[in-house]
């Protein structure tokens, strides 16, 4: 890159603007980015990177510079960087920390990272209840005032957290009056350090609070978590989803080494090649049938696709709804019912439109009725297999994203071929 094309870093308003052109620029030109800004700059943007592309910037790093990089880090950050380098290093860049930050880098390590205790903000503020206002707005006005505080958090002498009290209503009181006599917030929430994130995210999109305090089943308060962070999740989420359709969920690099990127693809095109072969296995049982009858050749794409495209569509609504936590055990059958009522009725309108179409195009009436079944049943099943397959894998622990949409093409594909075939050779031939 030409040392003039280098952006300079008066451009970058915010970090996560430096890592967005960071992720935009080739390997090359991205090293030569990465070595013309500070080090407080790289510090600044790496929160905001993919993990791919941090490992790769950090991959050279010396143990002064993971130093200088995590020095104004927050904790949770600061584990997500030391997670991606050795252990020894890890250890060496914790042990020239201080005191109090080494604790709080230690106690996010120990949680994995979509556990809510790895997002945990430590800087929220918590008073003791006998604290007058006074005292609370010269300690903010002290120490400033950290994006997204709209409450300050009440506790007991021995940390025990005793709620939230919104800043309007410090803002609002006379200077003497105790945090104790101030009216608590009434719907607040508080969050399990070993609650799952995503549970955490579908909270803020319902309650929308802007931060909430994170407790542990004792009682104590260990910190918060912000609306900024149930944003960041969600993002993290609706990447990982749209990735994972394809099989590409850990390809995070956009200009990642071509080697890489074929050894990923590789496996997601054997698999895709194994259920292609199971359903030419199908179309193999009824040779004889499609050779006796050229149409059927020419039309069974129209069956496998239509099935494909409706589950598809079912698929994407489970999914959807199991990632906002939308979908459960109480609803579930309710939401099967749904789609099998859809499936029936586009089964019904494009199973006519189509068997019109094959009975104009052939001239043969049975074979318009023969593809309009097979795709009646095709769309069937297609709904019941959207429906179902996300539900089964999640319940397994398995992500529906990353697998689902084979399992559901090779249940369309098999069920299209096997129908729409299985009734040409009884009907027709």
């Amino acid at each position: 890159m030409d040392p003039a094309q280098i952006p300079n870093e008066s451009e970058f308003n915010h970090p996560g603007e430096l890592a967005h052109q960071l992720e935009s620029l080739p390997q090359t030109e991205r090293a030569e980015l990465w070595a013309s800004i500070s080090v407080e700059d790289r510090g600044a943007a790496i929160p905001y990177l993919h993990d791919e592309i941090k490992a790769a910037l950090l991959e050279e790093a010396s143990l002064e510079e993971l130093q200088d990089l995590t020095e104004n880090m927050a904790a949770g950050d600061v584990a997500d960087v030391l997670d991606l380098v050795s252990v020894d290093i890890a250890q060496d860049v914790v042990d020239n920390l201080s005191e109090e930050f080494q604790e709080q880098v230690r106690e996010s390590l120990s949680f994995e990272d979509d556990q809510v205790g790895r997002w945990l903000r430590h800087d929220g503020y918590r008073y003791s209840a006998t604290r007058t206002v006074r005292q609370v707005l010269d300690n903010i006005k002290r120490k400033g005032f950290p994006a997204y505080t709209d409450r300050v958090f009440v506790i007991s002498r021995d940390d025990r957290y005793r709620g939230a009290i919104a800043m309007s209503s410090i803002l609002e009181a006379n200077d003497e009056v105790q945090l104790k006599e101030l009216q608590l917030i009434s719907n607040d929430h508080t969050f399990d350090p070993n609650a799952n994130i995503s549970d955490v995210t579908a909270e803020f999109r319902k309650v929308h609070f802007i931060s909430a305090a994170v407790v542990d089943q004792q009682g104590f308060y260990l910190g918060r978590i912000t609306a900024e962070d149930a944003a960041t999740i969600l993002q993290d989420s609706a990447d990982h989803q749209l990735m994972s359709m394809a099989g590409l969920d850990e390809e995070d690099d956009l200009f990642s080494p071509v080697l890489s990127s074929a050894k990923r693809r590789a496996l997601w095109l054997g698999i895709n090649l194994l259920t292609a072969l199971l359903a030419s296995y199908v179309i193999g049982l009824f040779e004889g049938s499609v050779q006796q009858l050229v149409a059927l050749a020419v039309l069974m794409p129209i069956v496998a696709s239509m099935g494909g495209i409706a589950g598809s569509q079912t698929l994407t609504i489970v999914i959807r709804g199991i990632a906002l936590g939308r979908l459960n055990s109480k609803n579930t059958r309710t939401l099967l019912f749904k789609e099998l009522g859809v499936g029936v009725l586009n089964g019904i309108l494009w199973a006519s439109v189509v068997g019109a179409l094959a009975f104009l195009w052939f001239d043969n009436l049975m074979l318009g009725v023969v593809i309009a079944a097979a795709i009646l049943i095709n769309l069937l099943a297609a709904a019941l297999a959207g429906m179902i397959i996300p539900v089964v894998l999640e319940r397994l622990d398995l992500d529906p994203a990353l697998s689902g949409s084979v399992v559901l093409t090779t249940v369309t594909d098999v069920v299209g071929f096997m129908s729409f075939l299985g009734l040409a050779t009884l009907l027709l031939l």
